[in-house]
């Protein structure tokens, strides 16, 4: 049986070795404090997503203080349908809207409501036009909200959205963060309709505060109504938004696609603008 020994050496504190020894000390643990921090820092940049931004810098926009401003609408519907000989309908409408912390103020021209009443309840013999009370009337404070300040609805649709991709980008000749997410709206239960598909996948360039400068956004949807009646529409849409007193303001709002069910078959563009007024 052998039996080995380690003889140790111990060097006097002020000694050349001993000051060699803790030279080395020092530096491996500079080291490592250094790689450490490195690595705080790599895991925090990869947590933060284009997603998690665009949510934070939306969380800010609150839309508390006073935003006036000219809101246009211009809606243009055609029937497929081969036996119609509607044609392209087009509808215009204009108001002033007013929004601060206590209201939302929606002014109509007398003359608009006016033509609008008009046209649903035609002279006898005259035809009966009930397009522009359908948009005034679809117009609702609601929605007219969503275009004062659209951060609140944005946040309700990420909130149940998967991020798809992300990379730069350029929006308008300037640097951009482009992510793409997936959006599955949530479904009522009804026993009478069957929901084959319903997606919105979205696209979003976002500045370099993560509000967001443009979106575009594909909704499609294929159900089936009584189990034999089929229903499909597909809608894309353009936005273009501006931040203004800590609101998201829409500015362009475009919207076209089809529809496709029992009783219509149509294609449709609306056109949606918000002018800021001072």
């Amino acid at each position: 049986m052998v039996s080995r020994c380690t003889k140790r050496v111990y060097y006097p504190p002020h000694s050349v070795p001993a000051r060699n020894a803790r030279r080395h000390l020092l530096a491996d643990g500079t080291t490592m404090k250094l790689m450490l921090l490195l690595a705080l820092l790599v895991c925090g940049t990869a947590r933060a997503s284009g997603l998690d931004d665009l949510k934070a810098a939306l969380g800010l926009m609150t839309g508390h203080t006073a935003l006036r401003g000219a809101y246009e609408v211009q809606e243009a519907k055609t029937d497929l349908d081969a036996k119609s000989a509607k044609g392209t309908e087009t509808t215009l409408a204009s108001a002033m809207l007013y929004e601060d912390a206590n209201a939302l103020e929606v002014r109509w021209e007398r003359g608009l409501l006016k033509r609008a009443a008009d046209e649903s309840s035609p002279a006898r013999g005259a035809k009966r036009k009930e397009a522009l009370t359908t948009l005034i009337g679809q117009a609702s404070a609601t929605r007219l909200a969503l275009v004062m300040n659209y951060a609140p609805r944005l946040l309700q649709s990420l909130a149940i959205s998967q991020l798809r991709s992300e990379r730069n980008d350029t929006y308008q000749g300037k640097p951009a963060r482009l992510i793409e997410v997936v959006i599955t709206p949530q479904e009522v239960p009804n026993d009478n309709i069957s929901i084959k598909e319903n997606m919105i996948v979205a696209q979003f360039w976002l500045g370099p505060d993560g509000v967001p400068l443009a979106a575009s956004t594909t909704h499609t949807v294929k159900a089936k109504f009584m189990v034999f009646i089929s229903y499909e529409k597909t809608t894309r849409e353009e936005f273009t938004f501006a931040a203004i007193n800590s609101r998201l303001v829409v500015l362009k709002r475009e919207s076209q696609g089809k529809e496709k069910g029992p009783g219509s078959d149509t294609e449709f563009r609306n056109v949606y603008t918000f002018t800021p007024k001072g």
